[in-house]
């Protein structure tokens, strides 16, 4: 099972040091030309004209990635392998279900809508989207608002350089070790 720290560590080297794009239903596909031809036909968001020209537009080099998808890719074992079909991630492994951002949430123990104890790896949730605390008033979240990726944000509070997101609770994945 990752740990906290090791899901943090990981989402922060995404956000960092991968290009990234949203792309609904993808849990971390380098955007070949095979993986382009398959995302923008297998969500409706995703064949909407300015959502598949960025897709198509996108370098080999850059990773898809829903909300609830970076989680799961991380947790699935993604290493941002180009060469892997999926980044290097394994669908549904390690004991973590295939499940939207609603279904992550409910499956958290420890559910609470108080942001003062909250701890590093928390999922954070509002309807329909998901993110993760790493510390310090911040959140990796991946999102076509603002930058259109894997991104920073910050949780619930106003801090310099970072788009705000206010969360409505956050809780402890059953697929993370917390310390």
């Amino acid at each position: 099972m990752m740990t906290d720290k090791e899901l943090v560590d990981k989402l922060v080297d995404i956000t960092d040091n991968y290009k990234t794009l949203y792309v609904m239903g993808c849990f971390g596909a380098p955007m070949t030309f095979s993986n382009k031809e398959f995302y923008t036909n297998n969500h409706d968001y995703n064949k909407k004209p300015e959502r598949t020209a960025m897709i198509k537009e996108a370098s080999e080099d850059t990773f898809g990635f829903d909300c609830s998808c970076l989680i799961k890719g991380v947790l699935w074992g993604w290493s941002g392998n180009k060469d892997e079909k999926y980044g290097g991630a394994v669908y549904k492994s390690n004991d973590v279900p295939d499940i939207d951002a609603n279904h992550l949430y409910e499956a958290c123990d420890c559910i609470s809508e108080d942001f003062d104890n909250i701890k590093i790896g928390e999922a954070l949730w509002l309807p329909d989207h998901i993110g993760i605390y790493i510390g310090n008033g911040i959140a990796v979240e991946c999102s076509p608002k603002w930058d259109n990726c894997v991104q920073y944000s910050s949780c619930n509070r106003d801090v310099e350089g970072y788009n705000r997101r206010d969360w409505e609770k956050h809780g402890m994945l059953p697929y993370i070790s917390y310390s």
